[in-house]
């Protein structure tokens, strides 16, 4: 491991796409792009770099929300700068929102409504992309040595994470999510159903308040009947 190097990791994920609101897509988005960017406490596929062999795990402390809000990280597509639709830029502007849970890292990227934007939308919805790659700079990790298996590489802090990458042919096969979960476990996915049972909540009211008035108009014209024959 060199600490003078970038390094990229892949995970399989479920990448999920939401189509946008009709206010979203007034404002030129397509919908949103969510899937799991580091996973931690699960150990890698066996990689070989540098002519070293060992699998490796991310720590928690090594990418705590903290740490991300100082990061300018950038989304793009098979670790190509070119290929950039979506940018976190230190917690405080750009298209991109991060957020930490017990088990990793997870993102979601508004997809604006041009060329890359449009590509990134259908290969994920193709499930051609099928993966998310993180690019880090590595500061602290420890080693465990491990009789008959290659060594474990633990990485506590990283220098730094300057991108997510939408890809394939991942290094952490443990990560999996399912598109709809993720998506309800974010802020946007939690108001998203609140407001559909706000809805379902007010269709029901809406149908018992329209049996209601028909049984009230039905009653009043029993009423009339009944005084007509008296």
């Amino acid at each position: 491991m060199d600490a003078t190097k970038r390094e990229i990791r892949n995970l399989e994920c479920q990448l999920a796409f939401r189509e946008a609101s009709q206010e979203a897509s007034e404002k030129g988005i397509l919908g949103t792009i969510c899937g799991r960017a580091i996973c931690f406490n699960a150990e890698s596929q066996v990689l070989d770099e540098y002519g070293q062999t060992f699998r490796e795990v991310i720590a928690p402390e090594a990418a705590t929300m903290d740490f991300l809000n100082t990061q300018d990280i950038k989304i793009n597509m098979l670790h190509m700068r070119e290929l950039t639709f979506g940018r976190a830029k230190r917690g405080v502007s750009g298209n991109a929102r991060l957020s930490v849970d017990q088990e990793g890292v997870n993102f979601e990227v508004d997809v604006p409504n041009c060329d890359l934007g449009i590509r990134a939308r259908e290969l994920t919805k193709a499930g051609v992309y099928d993966g998310c790659s993180f690019e880090f700079w590595p500061d602290k990790y420890d080693v465990e040595e491990r009789e008959g298996k290659v060594p474990l590489v633990r990485h506590t802090h990283f220098r730094a994470i300057t991108a997510l990458t939408l890809g394939m042919d991942p290094a952490y096969l443990q990560t999996s999510l399912h598109a709809r979960e993720l998506y309800d476990q974010t802020p946007a996915g939690i108001a998203d159903k609140k407001a559909e049972e706000e809805a379902r909540q007010r269709e029901e009211q809406e149908k018992a308040d329209a049996l209601q008035r028909e049984m009230n108009r039905r009653l009043a014209t029993l009423k009339k009947l009944e005084q007509t024959n008296y």
